[in-house]
């Protein structure tokens, strides 16, 4: 199947011309793309829009996503029309003449209706039909981006030709960690979901710690940090449902429970004295996960509830000690799952957890029902993922999670997460899995988590949503330029350029978050040992990201303006990283020369304590734009230690209190 859909895009990579540029503009690639003579050329002001639907209720809910279409197009909606009812019909023409493209000899796999749809381009304007409303709308969204394309290119053509289109994957999208110092507003949850939707991904999961919800039965869990409110969820899932996405919540309901049981209402019901690992034996444990799955579960409209469940190796080494000793590990895990999966079953959900515990004891799988959907996970760059063949082959329905690296960082390590993205991915296309999925994780440094703005994760969430659509790696020469044109409204080589240094500035090392908010005192013995291969990595984030912010900076963003703004700051931001490592070795190096000149190095360490309040200050009016306040007073504790260790660094160096030599001493 693989290798027939990548013969059927062939003619994208062997053709530069402008028709094949529109295509390999599209984000998904299609599946199925003839290209023909001839060409639609076309006043985008001008264009007369036809929808055509079975009910009023459908023609509805596709004529506000037309009309956003047509706002994000800059065209009025007065070109707009509706028809209806059409029977058996799922159609939308775009027309700049008087009759519309053919589709005949077009047709759907049988399988692929759910979400498939027919285009055909033709000299007078552009037809779309499907099976569905939600084929339909992916058509429309990929309507959009072939007139955006011709619209940022400033050409007023389209090349005519012939398209079936359809997902790999059924289920596409992102994993979103909310459990670590970001919560968004509504507003930008909202924003989130259409971006989503423009890029053909309908799932969006809410990685949720139990204490980032605002519970009826105890008010006071997590009080001291942002938290959800059920009619806010109510409101966003609702809203999500008119975009074709589900929004599914992952929930902590064994391990990562540290915030809930750090309460000392609830301490007693972990395995180990302080620890964030609940006791699965112990029926009051149970029963506040009981509490927590039925104000949560109600709040969710959708197929599937996941309960977390991963990393809870501490089972067995405290409370539940004896339990484990009688009855094996295995046999208590199962319990537990099963006990779970029949509470998230009384809410007609299916449950959905994590797959690492049972990839360790793989005599659970044996024990547990049939309809628990195991999820694996794994971040790495590996070439083939086995524990993902011992899920599907022990018949298991299986989801698969990929990583965007982002954690412990201000920017993901795409260079390693797109390995990880396009490997997993093409083999859980292979494997036949429900749904393919991205992971964002906001793990923390000096007591501050959620670092890497959350805007910044799209790079790489577009390109897992086009994996799981069309398995075919693209690689960030073929990917930066259609991103920045759909995403950004930009078709200059500077911006895709400027992603693409971005992408691969950092190496493969998680360096650059500890070394913006890093203490002199511990980095420059650290530096003075530093090797070759680190100081490149130094010099090469420093060369990249600079003249990233210089690409950046005289980019005008059609679209996502904000968000391109984000980019820029994290690119100097990294680029601050790198100046402050190597003024770490140069003051190491320097402390050995007689001539040593402290106060020449105590001004550069005053200009760097500067720029970091100046980023600091920026950071924090971006990050307001789109989070919940309360976290921010998490994060500012990192910005201003490092900062006020730098500047008495270099107060103590005006002092001549610093003497260290070159290796650290």
């Amino acid at each position: 199947m693989l290798a027939s859909l990548c013969l059927s895009m062939m003619i994208l990579a062997a053709d530069a011309s402008p028709a094949a540029e529109v295509l390999n503009d599209l984000l998904p690639r299609p599946q199925q793309v003839d290209l023909l003579d001839n060409a639609f050329r076309f006043d985008l002001r001008r264009l007369a829009f036809v929808l055509q639907t079975p009910s009023a209720k459908e023609a509805g809910r596709l004529g506000e996503r037309l009309e956003e279409v047509q706002d994000r197009l800059g065209i009025g909606h007065s070109s707009y029309v509706s028809e209806h009812p059409v029977a058996d019909t799922y159609a939308l023409l775009v027309l700049g003449g008087e009759a519309p493209p053919g589709l005949e000899g077009l047709g759907l796999p049988a399988d692929a209706e759910a979400e498939g749809y027919q285009l055909a381009v033709g000299p007078e304007g552009v037809a779309v039909r499907a099976a569905s409303e939600r084929g339909l709308f992916y058509g429309m969204m990929t309507v959009e981006q072939l007139l955006n394309s011709a619209k940022v290119r400033r050409r007023n053509v389209l090349p005519c030709l012939r398209m079936v289109d359809w997902p790999q994957v059924a289920m596409r999208g992102f994993h979103e960690d909310y459990g670590r110092d970001q919560l968004p507003t509504v507003a930008d949850h909202k924003r989130t979901i259409r971006t989503l939707a423009q890029f053909k991904m309908n799932t969006h999961l809410w990685f949720i710690e139990p204490n980032h919800f605002l519970y009826d039965f105890d008010p006071d869990i997590g009080k001291d940090f942002d938290r959800f409110r059920f009619d806010e969820i109510r409101e966003v899932v609702a809203y999500a449902k008119q975009y074709h996405v589900e929004v599914i919540p992952v929930v902590e309901l064994l391990a990562h429970m540290e915030w809930t049981l750090n309460d000392p209402k609830y301490a007693h019901l972990a395995e180990t004295p302080g620890g964030g690992t609940l006791c699965p034996t112990s029926d009051e444990s149970f029963d506040l996960v009981r509490r927590i799955v039925d104000e949560v579960a109600p709040a969710f409209d959708g197929r599937y509830f996941h309960c977390g469940l991963d990393e809870s190796q501490a089972v067995g080494k405290g409370r539940s000690a004896e339990a484990v000793k009688e009855k094996g590990y295995e046999r208590v895990y199962a319990d537990y799952y099963t006990r779970l999966n029949d509470l998230v079953k009384s809410h007609g959900k299916q449950m959905v957890m994590y797959a690492d515990i049972v990839l360790n004891h793989p005599d659970v799988l044996g024990l547990l029902p049939d309809d628990i959907v195991m999820m694996y996970w794994n971040y790495g760059e590996a070439e083939h993922h086995p524990g993902l063949d011992t899920l599907v082959k022990g018949g298991s329905p299986t989801m698969s999670l990929s990583g965007l690296q982002d954690w412990v960082n201000v920017y993901p390590l795409y260079g390693s997460s797109f390995k990880n993205i396009e490997r997993l991915g093409v083999q859980s296309a292979e494997a036949g899995v429900l749904g393919y999925f991205v992971s964002s994780w906001g793990d923390g440094n000096l007591g501050a988590a959620g670092a890497n703005l959350s805007e910044l994760n799209w790079y790489g969430v577009v390109y897992c949503g086009a994996l799981g659509w069309r398995p075919a790696p693209m690689g960030f020469e073929a990917f930066s330029p259609a991103f920045a044109l759909q995403f950004f409204g930009l078709a200059t080589a500077d911006a895709a350029e400027a992603l693409t240094l971005l992408a691969t500035s950092q190496g493969q090392g998680r360096r650059a978050r500890y070394m913006a908010h890093s203490k002199p005192e511990d980095q420059v013995p650290a530096m003075a040992k530093a090797d070759d291969g680190e100081l490149d990595l130094w010099r090469t984030m420093k060369e990249r990201a600079g003249r990233a912010h210089v690409l950046l900076k005289k980019s005008r963003a059609r679209r996502n303006a904000d968000y391109l703004r984000s980019h820029d700051l994290v690119a100097r931001i990294l680029e601050y990283a790198a100046d402050l490592a190597l003024e770490y070795r140069a003051t190491a190096e320097a402390m050995n020369d007689p001539g040593f000149k402290p106060q020449a190095a105590a001004e550069a360490y005053e200009r760097l304590a500067a720029r970091q309040q100046a980023l600091w200050q920026e950071y924090r009016e971006v990050y307001a734009a789109t989070n919940r306040p309360i976290n921010l007073r998490y994060l500012v504790r990192a910005w201003d230690e490092s900062t006020q260790a730098i500047e008495a660094f270099a107060a103590a160096l005006r002092k001549g209190e610093m003497a260290l030599d070159a290796k650290g001493r």
